[in-house]
């Protein structure tokens, strides 16, 4: 069996800055706040279906930004109460990914700065973190392009289950939230027990990591419904080059749960349950790592 995915010739990304100020000369405030090299090609692409700024009174924007959970309860609430928001998007084509929606973030951040405002990512529903804006020829998924965090653990107290029991739950459900702008399908992955939440996160980061080059090549791509991937695709998410683990490739199944939605599973092959596959097949690193740093010397261009 092959599950089809189907690349548009064209794709969306999409941010609104919740401010209370003014916006004024908004190219020139662009231009004031990004590096060199982001100044430049941003500058290249404004009033073009590339890069188009609006602006809207917040009462009648097109956009409703009252449930955008903020990074805390400040953010919020200048949230909901800004009194204008700016739209920062892009209509791209598929070869212009994934640096398109890398430009209109910055352009939106450097917005953000200006005004004291808020930024929204509308593929994900949150708001845009404060990291620095790194280079130009720089793109890394894990600088938070998959709206995917991890639940509070156990439930928030809430799971009884015992820890030691490898199927004792089936608390965590991950979904991506913003592979669509790439023009690839969201991933997901569920009935997880708490303990393997991790490990559930990381195998969703790899696989988005590894379809990620399709998203520049529009049409029909028939894959294996069992894809194989790499210690290079894990690296290659946080923008590193050495390899994470050792051994061989992993199996995912991949199943169509929904249009636009692949489902992630263990292989037909594997005998026991999706925890079970979780605990025992996966190389160790999967369990453990949560955050790495990027190698920040060399360019990296995942999907070029």
């Amino acid at each position: 069996m092959r599950v089809t995915i189907t690349v548009p010739e064209e794709t969306t990304a999409g941010f609104v800055v919740a401010t209370e100020r003014d916006p004024g000369d908004l190219v020139a405030a662009i231009r004031r706040r990004l590096p060199g090299p982001f100044a430049a090609a941003v500058s290249g692409r404004l009033g073009t279906p590339r890069l188009t700024l609006t602006c809207h009174p917040a009462a009648g924007s097109p956009w409703d930004l009252d449930d955008v959970p903020g990074l805390d309860e400040d953010d919020a609430a200048r949230i909901r109460q800004a009194r204008r928001h700016i739209g920062v998007t892009s209509v791209l084509p598929a070869g212009d990914l994934p640096s398109g929606p890398h430009l209109a973030r910055a352009a939106a951040k450097a917005i953000a700065e200006a005004l004291c405002g808020i930024p929204v990512d509308l593929a994900s529903g949150e708001v845009v973190p404060v990291v620095p804006f790194g280079r130009f020829d720089e793109f890394t998924l894990a600088d938070d392009w998959l709206g995917l965090t991890l639940p509070p653990y156990r439930r928030a107290g809430h799971c009884n289950a015992d820890e030691d029991d490898i199927d004792g739950c089936a608390c965590v459900d991950l979904r991506t939230r913003g592979l669509h702008r790439f023009g690839l399908p969201e991933l997901e992955i569920t009935g997880v027990a708490c303990p393997h939440d991790l490990a559930a996160l990381n195998v969703l980061r790899t696989t988005a990591q590894r379809l990620l080059p399709l998203g520049r090549h529009p049409g029909d791509h028939a894959l294996p419904a069992e894809l194989m991937l790499t210690s290079a695709d894990f690296s290659a998410f946080w923008g590193n080059r050495d390899p994470v683990w050792d051994d061989g490739p992993v199996a995912v199944r991949l199943t169509e749960v929904a249009p636009g939605r692949l489902g992630i599973s263990a292989p037909d092959g594997f005998p026991g349950t999706l925890n079970e596959w979780l605990w025992d097949e996966l190389p160790p690193v999967l369990h453990d790592l949560l955050s790495c740093e990027p190698d920040r010397v060399v360019p990296n261009h995942p999907g070029g």
